[in-house]
């Protein structure tokens, strides 16, 4: 008999092996649930990618949008502010033109004058080259055309100019040329607070887009919170890896909010700072053009309104006059023994003597009556609603008594005088030029017979002999 061969010991699986064989079997089973896991594993991937897919877009295409919106608002700023600092340096070198006496300077200016509408032209086509809105190009079409009738009438102050009909030229530029000006400078102003509109509504609508993002992300996360939940029903021993896995995913989503947050606000402070620039510069703009307005219509020595804006308030004067029928009187003073104060103590002295003047007629007259400084030692007072002559022959007796008190010049007293010449709205002429000249003519009168008296105009009892001389503006 063989003896039986020996068995070998068959070693006992271990822990690992029995795990790996069971996963195995229960994947193997007809109802395994490692097909829906992996389905479930393979949405939730895909879910998370799509959305860190959408939240890398949004951010990218909200950064983008408020770059545009920043840029454009820059652009369209800097062009507007271009075209109004071009407009007001023409004036500027147009004042500079009918001041200058030096044809070579006036040929300088003249070159620079046009270099300026040069800059204004292209300033305004690079405006109207961007996407503008139908509001917006109606706007600049309608500060095209007043810049065109702007333009034609400071040429025509530049054909005066050559012609040296200084004075029609002077009249133009600041009866016509500069308020023309304005209005086209008041529209560049309405198209700039226009686009500025246009700028809060684009940041509203990029807010809004901010905020349906927010939503599509939140509802993405709560899908993928659902899911994983499903997931982690059907393989308990996976849950906490799922769980970690989907924590990391919401943190890094959480971040990324929190960055687009912070780029959101320093965007909103890019454009609130800019917004707050804007109105410090339109301030400044606005505060420019009322300080040239100023200059244009009152006389720098004494403050006092100039020859213009006396002849614009004369003629409202008579036109209220006529409507109300009332009386308006004009006072055409001169002063006596001035020019020996301005040739004997200087021109200082005599800046001093014409401001003292321009003070007390104003303390003299009513707080509706216009005092003007029409040049040299020329002063004129017009009285509305005069019901009397005594009462313009009264006002004149208080004027002649103010301005023969002692003037302190230059550490002296001194004394001057003031003869006055008086015309009556309708009696003596119901035009403004011919009453400014009778009320010139009277006032020669008044002086011819000794200075320091007032004349009415009277024609059949003016001084024989004296020169009267015609008034021109």
């Amino acid at each position: 008999m063989h003896a039986p061969e020996p068995r070998l010991p068959v070693a006992a699986p271990t822990g690992e092996s029995t795990n790996q064989r069971a996963t195995a079997t229960l994947c193997q089973e007809p109802r395994s649930p490692c097909p829906m896991l992996a389905t479930g594993f393979a949405i939730v991937f895909l879910l998370l990618m799509i959305e860190v897919a959408l939240s890398l877009s949004q951010m990218h295409s909200m950064q983008s949008r408020l770059a545009q919106v920043v840029e454009e608002y820059s652009v369209r700023a800097a062009l507007a502010q271009d075209m109004q600092r071009s407009s007001r340096e023409r004036a500027i070198v147009l004042h500079a033109m009918l001041s200058s006496e030096d044809p070579f300077e006036r040929d300088e200016l003249l070159v620079q004058l046009r270099n300026l509408g040069s800059e204004f032209l292209t300033a305004r086509d690079r405006i109207e080259a961007m996407a503008l809105s139908e509001d917006e190009r109606k706007l600049l079409r309608q500060q095209g055309e007043l810049s065109r009738t702007a333009g034609a009438l400071q040429y025509q102050v530049i054909d005066l100019l050559a012609e040296e009909r200084i004075q029609e030229a002077k009249a133009i530029l600041l009866r016509q040329a500069i308020p023309a000006q304005e209005r086209a400078l008041a529209v560049i102003q309405d198209l700039a607070a226009l686009q500025q509109a246009h700028n809060r509504d684009a940041l509203t609508a990029t807010s809004e887009e901010f905020r349906r993002a927010d939503r599509l992300l939140l509802i993405l996360g709560g899908v993928t919170l659902l899911l994983s939940a499903l997931v982690a029903g059907f393989v308990l021993h996976r849950t906490d890896a799922m769980l970690a896995a989907l924590k990391r995913s919401n943190a890094e989503l959480l971040d990324a909010r929190e960055r687009l947050e912070e780029r959101v606000a320093e965007r909103t402070a890019d454009l609130r700072r800019a917004n707050a620039k804007l109105q410090t510069e339109i301030q400044e703009r606005r505060r420019a053009q009322r300080e040239l307005a100023f200059i244009a219509t009152h006389d720098d020595l004494t403050k006092l309104p100039n020859r213009a804006l006396f002849k614009e308030h004369l003629e409202q004067g008579q036109a209220r006059a006529r409507r109300a029928e009332t009386r308006l009187a004009l006072l055409f003073i001169d002063l006596d023994g001035f020019k020996a104060i301005n040739d004997s103590l200087g021109h200082e002295a005599g800046d001093q003597v014409l401001r003292e003047v321009a003070r007390r007629l104003k303390s003299r007259v009513r707080e509706q009556d216009l005092v003007a400084r029409l040049g040299g030692d020329e002063f004129a007072l017009l009285l509305e609603q005069v019901h009397q002559p005594e009462d313009a022959a009264k006002v004149a007796d208080k004027v002649i008594d103010s301005l023969s008190r002692p003037i302190a010049v230059a550490g002296d007293m001194h004394r001057i005088g003031a003869s006055i010449g008086i015309a009556f709205y309708p009696e003596d002429a119901r035009d403004p030029d011919g009453l400014v000249r009778l009320a010139d003519n009277a006032m020669y009168a008044a002086k011819g017979s000794g200075k320091g008296h007032y004349r009415f105009h009277r024609a059949p009892r003016l001084t024989a002999g004296i020169d009267l001389m015609p008034f021109q503006w």
